[in-house]
């Protein structure tokens, strides 16, 4: 039997009128009007109506009683979270600029938004007089010398036709420091190759410099952080899988290394970056940072090597010309048919053309590198990038900047005073700005009369029960913005003190002061790439600001309701995953992204390596092709490991997480998981229905029109994993697709009376690299025709509302 609230007063306006109204008569039989005109009559109704006011507050203590043991627990509402990226700052003019520091608490803010969120950096940043300006990519290690490789020098056949190329078999200008200009990179990433399978590989890419040279500016013999964003790392990918391992510590790469180095302008020479190198990135195979030591000689290229001088042509050269002629000139003749004299003027004339010949001289072909942007760069560091993949994208490069910084949607408060202590157990004061960041909080009190004299900090703690009544502590309430002071243990039983100290009671004086805290979040943090244009802070030398990643992570503060399940979920669940409700739980309470739904699935790995998958997208009847590496989840059994399939709120028919998002869950869930399980974060696959037809008798007043829209508007919230589904809270995972059930929305929709006909196609993400298509009838008899198709575990469902075509019958 279900536990169901006590109804303590059901009485009820109408109820209470009808009651005094019956009564009347027994008491005053003289009163016969009883029409609602009556002034009796009104008194009557204002009673019953405080009555059922006095009645619904009764019947809120159950609720009341439900708060009060949320708050005898420990559980309170949860502040707004605030999002996060990252800035990179653009510089006016590096070549003349002092390196200095940014002192964290520098805002920035979005160029929409009413009004627009502003954001400040987390950290100081080192402003570096240094900026790229040129991206060149080259299929041997030399940009000096294209044709100098590791082993000797290449002979080439064929010559650019034209001198200066950007565009050749050795040297490519991905990006040329003008279009797109570096404020706009972030929303349109550069290729750092040609899309084409043919194209030769160029796996070493150049970033050419403008720094202040002067060695006191800040850059060389300077260490330094280089930022790299790859455009991939967040786009979404379905072939993504995330395995939930302990991240290691930044490595520190040994001497050596040689693929990161710079041009050594003193010796005209590509060498290796000495010193220590820690590379966040994996050698370039996501994005992150490298750090590393600004060698002192780093410097402009000088000297740029043709691909051919001009040399004479020799006397093995002229032979071979003189050969050639006689050919040509004998034109096949057999020379026991030519007279003396006729063949004496044959040679003779290819004797002269030999000579001609000998006399020439081959033009030299310069360096393709156009010479307008040679000028352009102070200096060059080199990378060489990691070898593409068969049927692998291009990469795309969205900043590569000495000048990146994170930022956090927030905004610093300084000197606030809260108020002044009276003496009392248990003060409670009140922030001006609700929702504080955690551990931003600084409290201080002026505990002497003497204002000359330094104030006294104090510490946050998570309970003032847990600390001694002479310890100088608070609790903080961040989402209400709340202070709480202790009782000095003048509550404590068997005489131990609890509670913390009380402030105390100064004459004319006892400030609380706040001496800064950061305040902020929400929901209207989140910003897409390239939102945040501005700094307001004045910056020596930066010209603007950009994002180079979207603003992720906020959300609004927590409801009463939202705390209520939270409560009983953190009582079953505490901090340890072991169920797969405690799997979908701790996922979607995620900090840094929105998790909008968690799927799990037991005993299952990504397919991974272990599927065969075409080289190339495969081109599909519904959306955009199928991704070319393999999808979904492998169906041998895997003891010990779990799937765990994320999908972000998001908007849209297929939300989809990009990479960062699946590694922020797996941080949440790695801190949580048993030590024996292997967790994967994976994206959705979702099985694909257009070209819907319909065919229905509609309900007088209604149009084709209207009904085409009304029924997109029901099968695209049917058809959706976050909306869909019988409950509305999103379509099942794993479910039957069945075309009845298709039938049954289109019949429920508003305006339509009967459904003559349904048919829809459908494609599938690959499971294993084999794509699925088919189309859905009431009565399958052709080949591809089904009613109804079996989801996978990881499989949801997406629905293209452009391709819907209704028709209607009288």
């Amino acid at each position: 039997m279900p536990i169901e609230p006590p109804q303590l007063d059901d009485l009820r306006f109408d109820r209470t009128v009808e009651e005094l109204v019956r009564r009347i008569p027994t008491y005053a039989p003289e009163w016969t009007d009883h029409n609602a005109s009556d002034p009796g009559i009104s008194l009557l109704q204002l009673f019953a109506y405080v009555t059922e006011q006095i009645g619904y507050r009764l019947n809120r203590l159950p609720e009341k009683n439900q708060v009060e043991l949320l708050k005898l627990l420990g559980v309170r509402l949860l502040p707004a979270h605030a999002a996060r990226t990252s800035l990179a700052l653009l510089l006016t003019n590096p070549s003349t600029l002092i390196g200095y520091p940014l002192a964290a608490g520098a805002r920035a803010r979005a160029k929409k938004g009413t009004p627009p969120p502003v954001y400040e950096t987390d950290a100081t940043l080192d402003v570096v007089p240094a900026e790229m300006v040129l991206l060149v990519t080259t299929k041997n290690p030399h940009l000096d010398d294209l044709l100098l490789t590791d082993s000797g020098r290449e002979t080439p056949t064929v010559f650019p036709d034209t001198i200066p190329n950007n565009d050749t078999e050795w040297l490519r200008v991905v990006w040329d420091g003008k279009a797109p200009k570096l404020k706009d990179m972030p929303e349109d990433p550069v290729p750092l190759a040609k899309a084409s399978p043919t194209a030769v590989e160029q796996p070493y890419l150049w970033i050419g410099l403008d720094f202040n040279p002067v060695l006191s500016a800040g850059f060389r013999d300077v260490r330094v952080t280089l930022t790299l964003q790859f455009d991939d790392d967040e786009k979404p990918d379905p072939t993504k899988d995330i395995r939930c391992v302990t991240p290691q510590p930044i490595g520190e790469e040994p001497q050596g290394v040689d693929w990161v180095a710079y041009f050594d302008a003193s010796e005209n020479l590509t060498k290796n970056m000495l010193g220590r190198i820690d590379d966040g990135t994996d050698h370039l195979s996501r994005s992150g940072t490298i750090r590393f030591t600004i060698p002192h000689d780093i410097g402009p290229i000088t000297t740029w090597a043709p691909l051919r001088p001009a040399t004479t042509i020799g006397p093995l050269e002229a032979c071979l010309t003189f050969g050639d002629t006689m050919a040509s000139d004998l034109g096949g003749v057999s020379i026991a048919t030519l007279d003396v004299s006729t063949y004496r003027s044959i040679v003779d004339d290819s004797i002269l053309k030999a000579h001609q010949v000998a006399d020439t001289v081959k033009p030299a072909i310069d360096h393709p590198f156009d010479p307008a942007l040679r000028s352009k760069a102070a200096g060059w560091l080199r990378l060489t990038l990691p070898p593409r993949g068969a049927g692998e994208a291009p990469r795309k490069l969205r900043i590569a900047t000495f000048n990146a910084v994170a930022v956090t949607n927030a905004t610093t408060v300084t000197n606030e005073i809260l108020g002044r202590g009276d003496g009392r157990p248990g003060q409670r004061y009140f922030l001006a700005n609700r929702n504080v960041l955690d551990g931003t909080l600084d409290l201080a009190i002026q505990e002497a009369v003497d204002p000359t004299t330094p104030l006294v900090n104090w510490h946050e703690v998570r309970d003032l029960d847990e600390v001694g009544p002479f310890e100088s502590a608070y609790e903080l309430d961040r989402e209400a913005g709340a202070v709480q002071f202790g009782d000095g243990g003048t509550i404590a039983t068997e005489g131990v003190g609890r509670g913390g100290r009380i402030p105390p009671l100064v004459p004319k004086t006892g400030d609380i002061v706040a001496r800064r805290y950061r305040f902020g979040g929400g929901l209207a943090g989140e910003v897409p790439v390239g939102a945040i244009t501005s700094l307001d802070t004045p910056a020596n030398g930066v010209s603007g600001a950009v994002n180079f990643v979207a603003a992720t992570g906020g959300r609004d503060s927590e409801t009463l309701e939202q705390a209520e399940l939270r409560a009983r979920k953190e009582l079953s669940t505490r901090t340890r995953a072991v169920t797969a409700s405690d799997f979908e739980w701790i996922a979607l309470q995620t900090p840094d992204v929105r998790v909008a739904r968690a799927q799990i699935v037991a005993l299952r790995r990504p397919v991974g390596g272990n599927a065969t998958a075409p080289a190339v997208p495969s081109p599909t009847r519904c959306g955009p092709a199928l991704p070319a590496g393999a999808t979904g989840l492998d169906r041998i059994p895997a003891p010990g490991a779990v799937t765990v399939v994320v999908v972000p709120d998001e908007k849209g028919p297929e939300p989809t997480p990009v990479p960062s998002f699946l590694r922020a869950v797996c941080r949440q869930l790695d801190a949580h998981r048993l030590v024996t399980t292997e967790i994967h974060v994976v994206p959705p696959q979702y099985c694909r229905v257009c070209k819907v037809y319909v065919r229905v008798r509609s309900k007088p007043g209604y149009t084709r029109s209207a009904l085409q829209g009304l029924i997109e508007s029901s099968l695209g919230t049917y058809l959706h994993v976050l909306t869909g589904g019988e409950d509305g809270k999103g379509y099942p995972f794993g479910e039957q697709l069945h075309i009845a059930d298709l039938i049954a929305e289109v019949f429920r929709t508003e305006g339509v009376e009967r459904v003559e006909l349904l048919s829809a196609e459908f494609t599938r993400t690959k499971s294993g690299g084999v794509p699925r298509e088919g189309k859905l009838v009431i009565c399958p008899g052709a080949p591809g025709e089904v009613d109804r198709v079996a989801l996978a575990p990881e499989e949801n469902v997406s629905f293209d509302a452009a391709t819907l075509t209704v028709a209607t019958i009288a």
